[in-house]
């Protein structure tokens, strides 16, 4: 399961990056989503006309869903810019059309994030929801955007269409990860190119030992794309060393067990040896 996970990752990242796409949000915020979107399930599509009208920021409608567990579903995140005041509700209907619709929370109100990604688990679903039921989850969020307000915090909204599967059905992999752009800094080589060296802590996360300014010219969202494409490469490499240690292990030649009495012996005719 860890391997799927990580492949998963190396394939989104490096897929991207390599095809020239943008990443993590980058270059996104105001053109094709506010500061912060679904990254899964898929949301509506985003227009800046609507996307702080409630209940769900968008001109469309449910006009696309993405099959979600009943049990044990997350929904995941891409922040180009920092938010606050984050909440998820959920409306068990076809087409809601009033924030009275989103009767259930979720996910625990968030205070704060910042640009990167973010995963979260969500509440269990009510018993009589079954395989089938058309519902949609609303993210609803503080931001600002310096070209809306003078800059000043407004609400955003952004809904996800979702059709309801028993969990045995779901063969989805959701990219579940946590990635914050403020956790990492790419260093300036002898060249004075920047060289991402980070090195990932335990937790999957990426750590830096200074959290100052970046001066790297990259905007958040392609740092924490960097970070992912780190964690990937970093465990990837953990992974072909302790591969190739178990491989020689396994292999080690049989006969070194017998070695072992042979050597014993000609260490006590030596003994003798020296007291004469």
């Amino acid at each position: 399961m860890k391997f799927n996970k990580l492949f998963f990752l190396a394939v989104l990242t490096g897929g991207n990056l390599a095809s020239g796409q943008k990443v993590h949000g980058e270059g996104a915020e105001g053109t094709e989503m506010g500061p912060v979107a679904f990254l899964w399930p898929a949301d509506r599509p985003w227009s800046a006309d609507a996307d702080n009208i409630a209940p769900c920021g968008s001109a469309s409608g449910p006009t696309n869903r993405t099959d979600f567990p009943l049990s044990q579903g997350s929904v995941s995140l891409s922040i180009a810019d920092d938010a606050w005041n984050v909440a998820f509700s959920i409306a068990y209907d076809n087409d809601p059309k009033a924030q009275s619709d989103f009767t259930q929370q979720v996910v625990d109100n968030i205070t704060a994030i910042e640009a990167g990604h973010q995963c979260y688990k969500v509440a269990d679903i009510p018993d009589t929801v079954g395989p089938g039921t058309n519902a949609t989850i609303q993210l609803e969020y503080w931001s600002s955007m310096d070209d809306e307000l003078g800059g000043r915090n407004q609400s955003f909204y952004a809904c996800a269409d979702i059709t309801f599967v028993d969990i045995k059905d779901f063969d989805i992999q959701v990219p579940c990860f946590d990635v914050k752009a403020s956790e990492f800094n790419l260093p300036k080589d002898d060249s004075g190119s920047d060289s991402a060296t980070t090195e990932p802590s335990a937790s999957g996360e990426v750590n830096a030992e200074n959290s100052g300014d970046f001066g790297s010219g990259l905007t958040s969202g392609a740092k924490a794309g960097i970070a992912v494409g780190v964690i990937v490469a970093s465990l990837a490499v953990v992974g072909a060393v302790a591969f190739v240690v178990l491989r020689k292990r396994k292999s080690a030649p049989v006969d070194q067990e017998r070695a072992i009495p042979a050597s014993k012996g000609m260490a006590e005719v030596a003994s003798v040896n020296s007291r004469n």
